[in-house]
């Protein structure tokens, strides 16, 4: 299976480093499992130069197969993990990175207080991958911020969370804690890959435009901000824009997280499975219970 995952990534991307990304894996190793499939079919499937990634016709012919299968493992995964965590009483909740410090505890914390008497696992994932990981079985529920259009799920509006500019304070000065992203025409703007979450990107991109940031330097890392990428903000090498949640728990070494003027609004969505159980929908109920006060702005606008 991890041969077909590869290939159908490549194939999809026609870029080894852009498919590598999209698997979680090293570019060296993606590269590896290629090979190990080209030389068990005996033909090449792509055609690899300078001027990038190509299909063979043996490639293209094998695309839609290889696609079609890895489905058909996918929905028997699904089925299977759906079967096991009803057998076990659990509801796993799949949630971004911006979520699972701040409004996934707090639900694991109300269902206690509730009783519930449902198993709650937490699974994190990253930027791009939350409605995915419902739609293929890894989850009974997902949260997050513009998940994409749902396919074999149900996807419902919670609310909006407001945007937050994570930047060093040496880099430029707030008014009245509230920040001019005009000012950042030559500060590279730290964002994850577009091909993560193409709608999420874009309307952060949106954002920018909006500001008066009309073309953003992008320095592209990973799904996250934090972690190894952090010293980019602290060093006052870049920003960010991030939920406020997850910006509370960046500040400090010098970065801080400022209000945008105008105010900025990122929608927060929930995805559950179309045949979810009734533990499933007490889980959802107490999400849309805590995101109460989330709601009643209108529609998420700039």
């Amino acid at each position: 299976m991890a041969q077909l995952r590869a290939f159908d990534a490549v194939a999809q991307t026609l870029h080894f480093g852009r498919a590598a990304d999209r698997l979680g894996i090293a570019q060296p190793t993606i590269s590896k499992e290629i090979r190990r499939l080209e030389r068990a079919i005996g033909v090449p499937l792509f055609n690899r130069s300078a001027g990038g990634t190509t299909l063979t016709a043996a490639g293209e012919r094998l695309r839609k197969p290889a696609a079609a299968v890895l489905e058909q493992v996918r929905s028997f995964e699904a089925a299977a993990s759906l079967v096991k965590r009803e057998a076990q009483g659990a509801v796993t909740i799949a949630a971004s990175p911006s979520i699972v410090n701040a409004l996934l505890p707090e639900t694991l914390r109300a269902a206690d207080d509730r009783q519930l008497g449902v198993h709650i696992q937490a699974l994190e994932v990253e930027t791009g991958e939350v409605l995915d990981a419902v739609e293929h079985g890894r989850a009974d529920l997902g949260i997050g911020h513009l998940i994409g259009d749902a396919n074999r799920a149900v996807k419902r509006r919670l609310g909006r969370d407001e945007l937050r500019v994570l930047v060093h304070r040496s880099v430029a000065p707030a008014v009245r804690g509230r920040f001019d992203l005009a000012q950042l025409t030559n500060v590279p703007f730290l964002l994850w890959p577009r091909e993560r979450s193409p709608e999420y990107y874009d309307f952060l991109m949106d954002i920018c435009r909006q500001r008066g940031l009309d073309e953003p330097l992008i320095l592209t890392g990973t799904s996250r901000i934090s972690g190894s990428w952090r010293y980019f903000l602290e060093d006052g090498r870049a920003f960010s824009l991030v939920p406020e949640d997850f910006a509370r728990k960046e500040v400090g070494e010098g970065v801080a997280a400022y209000q945008l003027e105008p105010p900025a609004f990122l929608p927060l969505e929930v995805a559950w499975n179309k045949n979810a159980s009734s533990d499933v929908m007490r889980v959802l109920e107490i999400i849309v219970d805590l995101t109460h006060d989330r709601r009643g702005y209108g529609p998420a606008v700039t």
